[in-house]
Parts: structure tokens; C-alpha cells; sequence
């Protein structure tokens, strides 16, 4: 799974080059038979668009009765992750409390609205919502919300952009020039091979995992503008600076298994709640109601000799206590560490707290007067380039009115300097720059709005999402989930498979719930056998 569209682009080259290779057959021919199945895929998506445009979302289930007695489970922060525990063990009868240091719930989903012409919705944090993203798909349904098929029913003929080294490239040209990077991936993935990477990994592996990404491709003869692309696809993807990233973050980004290749990649077509993402946290918080307290700040949190904690939260200028025996911290790394722990964590545990990067991805929503680059560069606004933005994309799409918005999703130094001046003079350097790719974009800035959220500076995460930095996969991955006694951790750092998406912050949460129901159940089985007679 992909943010981004090169990284995406990447995912399919690769999969063409190894079954071209696989199979003995020219890389034109693969290429051709990938497009043919690419238009049929489209089609289906287009037909299954309006197939479920005529189906009723179903209503969300009942807010249950509370469970009498007990403490409540304790859950600190409200984005996706803590929202969706919550709301699972509330569902399940348990009694809950939420609480968050921002004066909203959400965390990282944040969708602006009344800003933009037209009444146009961008998204500040978490965007797009890939089609394998069963859990999104299903709470959104069961929330009674809608989405929006932003590649299914694209307008024809529109296409991704990208421009490196000067020039504008062709698809082909970029999988053409991907072939050999294409085999030393594989190469490695033999090395690699299907088993969990971790602590007990090979001392093969563990040599990879200590070599940074820039420099693996300085190895493999990835250099030119396609050591250009491969940078900035990186860095806009992870969100670190590819010297900065165990080069195991690209050699377990790409399938490897050649009888998966038959879609070429064209798995992950993308979705957005329609009026914005938040719609879905929003519900949540609004299921809970006074469940979540917002405007709360956890500054400590210690643990009795008998196992209970006690957290020390702030609101406002006021300071109080909460006692919890079952506590689920739900925020990330970065700000867990300005937290005060006086609680029995074991070493790699506390390892993995210190020492987890988050990406400086940031995000540049620039407003434009009319859609230029559909005009006659015929792109659908996906740009990836070496002029300075790196990354755009189009969040007007499926919007109503003649204007538009590019969202300019940057990653890296880039996204720690993308903070720097105001927003408007970052969105007009960036409109300047892009004009080698869009032609006449500058003349279509007019006096459109812009709008910035800088996720490395912004308090409450200091970064955008989680990056394993070389070394991180063998040493500190194992140890990120795993709970410690009672005290549970959630978020997107915590999804092994979906880490820095909207559905790793949901997955960790609702697998955190099911891990207290089920040691809850499984304490209680022993006095269900007593009055049921059974030894």
C-alpha cells in the first residue's frame, strides 16, 4: 500500500520488470498486456461506482448500556486509534474514558472545511483511503457515511505527471530505466526471504537493515534522474530524508511473489469520505459523547506496587488525577516522550519509545481559479517531480465548482522547511516551480486561498507518521505494539501492515480492545465453568 502516486508507479515497475523476467518475455510486451488489464480494472471500478451509488449505507449499531461497576479503561488521545478503541470495548459493555490534549477529536484526520471557493473540503492531515483498507471501508458504512471513488470514475484520458532531470518522463520511460534497480530488489528479497524480520534475524538481513536507502541505491547503480525519482519517491513516501532510512523500508515495500503480479499493481485505486475524513471521527466521538474529554493533558503516569495507575492529567491551569487498573496510551511516540513514566516497562520497550522517527511530511493545499493542468497538459494533477514540490496531487477531484486545489505533500528537509514564511508566499514559490510541469498554473492562481499544516512542528505529534531509520527493523519493531501487564499502546506506529495510514491508527485500535475482551474473558471462564458446573 501507497501514499503517493510514485510510489505507487514504483510498485507497478517493479512487478512488470520481474514478470517480464519471470516469464522470459519482452518488458514491452508485459507492459502492454499490464495497460490492457489496467483499462479493464478501470472499467469495473466505473461500473461498480454506479452500482453502489444505488445501495443504502447501513445505520450504526445502537450505543449499548454501560457495564455496571469496574473501573473504566483509560484511553489517552483521541485519533482514529483511541476513538475506535473505545468505542469497541463501549459496544462490549465496558465503561471507557478518553482523553485528549487538543480542544477536538481526531488527531491526524482533520479535514478544513468553508476555507477553500466552491465550498471545496482539503484534508490537513490523513487523505486517501486505499480499496484493500477493509476496516475504513466497513466503519465508515457503519457509520453511515459515504465515499468518494476518486480513480474510478476519473475523467478519461487524464493522466499522472512526472518531471525529473529537466524533462517531462513517460511511464514507460520511468519502468524501461527501473529494470536493473528492479533485479537488485529481488536480489535482496531472496536474501530476505518470508520470514518475520526481527531481533533473530540473519546477519544478512541485519546488514541491510543498517544501511540507509540512499545509500543502497548508490550501490545499485541508481543515480541520474531516476536516483532523482527514487529519492523523492522515498522521501515523500516514509516522510525522512532517504539517508535517513533503513534501506529495508523499500526492500519489504515491494511484493515479491511473482503470482501476485497479475493486477500490476492496481490494487490500491483510492476513496475519501465525502465532506471530509474527520466526518468519521467526528461520529465516534460523538457515539461516546461524554466518554471524551477534551483539552487534556497527560503529564504522568505511574503504577502502585499492586498494579493499578494512576495518570497525572492538566486542563487548563488545573491539575488532577485519574486511578485506571487497564490503560491504553493511543498517542504517539514522539509526544509520549515528554511524558513522566514511573511504571516497570522493560528495557526494549522503553528502547522503542525513545528511539521511533516520525516522518516531516507536511502539507501545502494551494487554491487555483480554474484546473489548469487538465487543461492542456491533460494531467489529473498527480505531478512528481525535482523542482522543490516533489509531490502534487489533485483534492478538488469529484468537488463541485470550476476551481481547484493541489495539494503539495512534501516530505524530508523539504517538509521541515515547507513551514518556514507564510502559507501564501510558500504557495506562490511553489505555483512558480510547478509551472515548467502545468503551463499557465501561475495565471490561474488569481486570488485563490491557500492553506498549510505543518505536521513537524505542530505540538501534539511532532511529525507526521512513523519511519524505521536503519537498524529499527531488527532491534526496536518487535517491541512498539506489544502491551506491557495493563497498559496497551495504539496507533498507526503500531500496525505492522498499515503503518502511517488511517486504517493502521483504526486496526491497532480495535486489536488493542479485542486484547482486553479477550483477557477479560478468559478471566472470567473459570467462574462461568463453576456455575455451570463444569470442571
Amino acid at each position: 500500500m501507497t501514499r503517493t502516486p510514485l510510489a505507487r508507479l514504483l510498485a507497478r515497475a517493479y512487478a512488470i520488470a520481474r514478470s517480464a523476467a519471470h516469464r522470459g518475455v519482452a518488458l514491452d510486451e508485459v507492459l502492454q498486456q499490464a495497460d490492457e488489464r489496467r483499462a479493464a480494472r478501470r472499467r469495473f471500478l466505473q461500473q461498480g461506482a454506479l452500482a453502489a451509488s444505488a445501495l443504502a449505507v447501513g445505520a450504526c449499531t445502537p450505543l449499548p448500556q454501560r457495564r455496571e461497576g469496574g473501573d473504566p479503561v483509560v484511553v489517552i488521545g483521541a485519533g482514529i486509534a483511541g476513538l475506535s478503541a473505545a468505542w469497541q470495548l463501549r459496544r462490549a459493555h465496558r465503561d471507557v474514558r478518553v482523553f485528549e490534549a487538543q480542544n477536538r477529536v481526531g488527531g491526524r484526520i482533520y479535514s478544513l472545511r468553508d476555507h477553500f471557493a466552491d465550498q471545496q473540503v482539503c484534508e490537513l492531515g490523513g487523505e486517501l483511503i486505499d480499496s484493500g483498507h477493509e476496516r475504513m471501508h466497513r466503519l465508515v458504512a457503519e457509520l453511515g457515511l459515504h465515499l468518494d471513488d476518486l480513480i474510478g470514475t476519473e475523467t478519461p484520458g487524464l493522466s499522472d505527471s512526472w518531471y525529473f532531470g529537466g524533462a517531462a518522463r513517460s511511464e514507460h520511460e520511468i519502468l524501461q530505466a527501473f529494470v536493473p534497480v528492479a533485479a537488485a530488489i529481488a536480489r535482496d528479497q531472496a536474501v530476505i526471504g518470508d520470514g518475520e524480520i526481527d531481533s533473530s534475524s540473519s546477519a544478512a538481513i541485519r546488514s541491510l537493515d543498517r544501511l540507509s536507502l540512499r545509500d543502497w541505491f548508490a550501490q545499485n547503480g541508481a543515480d541520474g534522474w531516476l536516483g532523482e525519482l527514487l529519492d523523492v519517491a522515498y522521501t515523500t513516501e516514509m516522510g525522512l530524508e532517504c539517508a535517513e532510512q533503513s534501506a529495508l523500508n523499500l526492500l519489504t515495500f515491494i511484493e515479491p511473489d511473482t503470482e501476485k503480479f497479475k493486477l500490476f499493481g492496481d490494487s490500491d485505486e483510492r476513496y475519501h469520505v465525502t465532506g471530509g475524513n474527520d466526518r468519521v471521527t467526528t461520529a465516534l466521538g460523538e457515539k461516546l459523547g461524554t466518554a471524551v474529554e477534551t483539552g487534556c493533558v497527560l503529564e504522568a503516569l505511574r503504577q502502585s506496587a499492586t498494579g493499578r495507575y494512576t495518570l497525572s492529567l492538566r486542563r487548563g491551569n488545573a491539575s488532577f488525577e485519574v486511578q485506571a487498573t487497564q490503560v491504553i496510551l493511543a498517542i504517539p511516540f514522539t509526544t509520549l516522550r515528554e511524558v513522566k513514566l514511573d511504571l516497570d516497562l522493560p528495557a526494549p520497550k522503553r528502547e522503542a519509545i525513545a528511539r521511533l522517527r516520525y516522518g516531516t511530511n507536511a502539507k501545502l493545499m494551494i487554491g487555483y481559479e480554474r484546473r489548469v493542468w487538465r487543461e492542456g497538459p491533460r494531467s489529473n494533477g498527480s505531478l512528481m517531480c525535482d523542482l522543490g514540490p516533489q509531490t502534487t496531487w489533485e483534492t478538488s477531484r469529484r468537488q463541485a465548482g470550476a476551481a481547484g486545489i493541489l495539494t503539495n505533500f512534501t516530505g524530508g528537509q523539504h517538509g521541515v522547511d515547507i513551514g518556514s514564511g507564510t502559507p501564501k508566499q510558500q504557495a506562490d514559490q511553489a505555483t512558480a516551480q510547478l509551472e515548467a510541469a502545468f503551463p499557465g498554473l501561475l495565471a490561474s492562481r488569481g486570488t485563490a486561498r491557500e492553506a498549510r499544516f505543518h505536521w513537524p512542528s505542530f505540538r501534539w505529534t511532532q511529525g507526521s507518521y512513523a519511519c524505521f531509520a536503519p537498524g529499527d527493523w531488527t532491534t526496536i519493531r518487535e517491541h512498539i505494539a506489544p502491551n506491557s501487564g495493563n497498559l496497551y499502546f495504539a496507533g498507526e506506529h503500531c500496525s505492522p501492515d498499515n503503518q502511517g495510514f488511517m486504517e493502521g491508527g483504526l486496526e491497532s485500535g480495535e486489536a488493542v480492545a479485542a486484547q482486553i475482551l479477550g483477557r477479560q474473558n478468559a478471566a472470567a471462564m473459570p467462574l462461568r465453568r463453576r456455575l455451570l458446573g463444569v470442571a
